[in-house]
């Protein structure tokens, strides 16, 4: 019975792992071995042990944190225990260890994560959920799912002699794009290796799985790999992903809109390029503010939760009949629980921005008041106020501040939009989006804009949930932001949204696609910054401000003359007679550019 089960995973997964993962056989062995060791090679640097962490007061009970970093949005990565049962991609027989193995998913940047008998009980890495009720509208399987959850790209880990700080809702150093790969190999190689899949299939069943159990098991497996190669063939034949984003970045609104308009409305054709990566943002504060992501692209909370909930693959189902029931997998409660822990009751109440901690060398009170003076003249035009300020503003209901609804309770904060040409850095994301659009197939809403598409798909789920909630009018505006649910909630502009400082220190790389590698060679002229470095440490430079950029094997090499890094812009140069173009500012001399920094630390 063994034997001939073995033959039958060998007959059912070769062709279709081969095909999946185009481990092509070469005419003979030595370019057979090369092929394979490069097919199945991920670059990710070697496990940087945290040492001590230090948890920053930012404003969270332990329990909020523990939520926040595992609690289930409907993403799905695979099944709960396929993902415990994976073993790592390597060509060796024997058990190359499990995928699942903390010090493994540290090597993408991953943090470890607390064990938890409710929300992380098989102590998975912070940004890792586990989804019990999962119910793919798709047919497929309904058994509990892992999934990443919002926390997995904004908890960061600054590495500092012993230390590791902990900042929530800051960027993650992580690299979704080796993992995924890496989850692809793991999956494509536990059908090409017999005894490994006998392996996984002992791991999920148990010792006494049943014949028909290890049957349907095999069904299941090859079903699931066989779903997912439609898209992996026609993001490869049309050159969809060439622009690699590396650690601590994501082409965010360009994957949403490929996984709405292509994947869920099973439509190839409306397929775009991600060429406009962007560092995953900070997020204390933004549910105050009238308009978020970097491009200042939505105003609806929902919108916005919901949407990164299908970027991170929450399957929907947008197209053949039923398609206007927009089906998801998406979990609304859940996801305002989240919007909830991060705003708080009332603005800077919610999860707060860090404070320098006490384990970085102290700060300078003389530095810090001659850049608050520096701050003030060349920083506050566009990214308002130091936020000591911003709050006495709020307490007297003064600009920036602005409700939209006299029933809610505290205003937004009006942040400035600043046109492309002026603040002069890469454009690509804000022009992406703006040139996008897509054909909205089966939902019988021709072709959209991709923003419109956006704004309808995401308003439409809130608002078939509402209703099946029965919600009231004011729960609805509330959740809504306090506008009309109705309202748009998703635009396309040509501007980038800069906003308040406060906690900027813990960002690690700078401008919204990461091209510039501290702060100090932000505040300097384009002349000065640095024009290839690399990314994937966590060591921390508490002097200019940034991460450490020298080159450590498997890190991203970030080269700025690659299509959507580019790190002109937002400079401070000549004499401050001339701006616009990209200089927003005079050149500073180096004493400055530390006063500055010295300020921001300790904002």
């Amino acid at each position: 019975m063994k034997k001939s089960f073995t033959l039958l995973v060998a007959t059912a997964g070769f062709i279709l792992a081969l095909a999946a993962f185009r481990v092509f056989l070469p005419p003979n062995l030595e370019a057979h071995q090369e092929a394979s060791q490069e097919a199945f090679h991920v670059e990710i640097p070697d496990y940087q042990k945290p040492g001590v962490v230090v948890q920053l007061e930012q404003g969270w009970k332990d329990e909020d944190r523990t939520k926040f970093h595992h609690i289930p949005q409907g993403t799905e990565i695979m099944p709960y225990k396929w993902f415990l049962a994976l073993e790592q991609p390597c060509l060796k027989i024997e058990n190359c260890g499990k995928f699942s193995d903390q010090q493994y998913l540290g090597r993408f940047g991953f943090i470890a994560g607390a064990q938890d008998p409710k929300w992380n009980p098989a102590g998975l890495p912070i940004g890792f959920a586990v989804d019990q009720q999962f119910n793919n509208p798709m047919g497929g399987s309904a058994s509990p799912v892992v999934g990443f959850t919002c926390a997995a790209c904004h908890t960061a880990e600054l590495h500092y002699g012993n230390h590791a700080i902990r900042i929530e809702g800051a960027p993650a150093m992580v690299n979704l794009g080796e993992f995924l790969k890496a989850t692809s190999k793991a999956l494509g190689m536990t059908l090409l290796i017999p005894s490994r899949y006998l392996r996984f299939e002992k791991n999920v069943l148990g010792p006494d799985g049943t014949a028909a159990q290890k049957l349907e098991l095999l069904q299941e497996f090859n079903s699931f790999l066989r779903s997912n190669l439609p898209e992996q063939s026609e993001t490869e034949r049309r050159g969809i992903y060439k622009t690699v984003e590396g650690f601590g970045r994501t082409d965010a609104l360009a994957r949403i809109g490929n996984l709405v308009f292509a994947v869920d409305m099973n439509n190839w054709d409306n397929l775009a390029p991600t060429n406009a990566p962007v560092r995953f943002p900070q997020i204390w504060d933004a549910s105050w503010f009238n308009w978020v992501q970097y491009n200042a692209s939505i105003s609806n909370p929902m919108s916005r939760n919901i949407g990164e909930a299908l970027g991170v693959k929450a399957p929907a189902k947008l197209y053949g009949p039923g398609a206007t029931n927009l089906q998801s997998t998406v979990l609304f409660q859940e996801l305002w629980d989240v919007e909830k822990l991060l705003s708080g009751p009332a603005p800077f109440e919610g999860l707060t921005s860090p404070k320098w901690p006490d384990v970085f060398p102290p700060l300078n009170a003389a530095k810090i008041a001659r850049g608050r003076e520096l701050y003030k003249d060349m920083c506050a035009g566009c990214h308002l106020a130091p936020v000591d300020e911003l709050k006495k503003l709020l307490t007297t209901g003064q600009d920036p501040w602005r409700k939209r609804d006299e029933t809610q309770p505290y205003p937004f904060l009006n942040l400035r939009e600043i046109p492309l040409e002026i603040v002069g850095t890469d454009s690509n994301e804000a022009l992406g989006f703006y040139n996008r659009s897509a054909d909205s197939g089966d939902l019988k809403l021709g072709r959209l804009a991709a923003a419109d598409g956006l704004d309808f798909v995401t308003k439409k789920m809130a608002l078939n949930f509402y209703q099946a909630s029965s919600f009231s009018e004011a729960k609805q505006r509330e959740w809504s932001g306090f506008q009309d649910p109705k309202a748009v909630g998703i635009r396309a502009t040509k501007v980038y949204r800069p906003r308040p400082l406060n906690g900027v220190w813990a960002l690690g790389t700078y401008l919204h696609n990461g091209s510039v590698p501290n702060l100090y060679e932000l505040l300097s002229p384009h002349s000065e910054r640095t024009p290839v470095f690399w990314v994937g440490s966590k060591k921390f430079d508490p002097v200019k401000v940034g991460y450490e950029f020298a080159k450590i094997p498997g890190a991203f090499r970030y080269e700025v003359t690659t299509t959507g890094n580019s790190n002109l812009g937002h400079e401070f140069n000549g004499d401050g007679t001339k701006l616009g173009n990209g200089v927003i500012g005079k050149l500073l001399s180096p004493a400055d550019r530390m006063a500055i920094i010295e300020f921001l630390k300790s904002q």
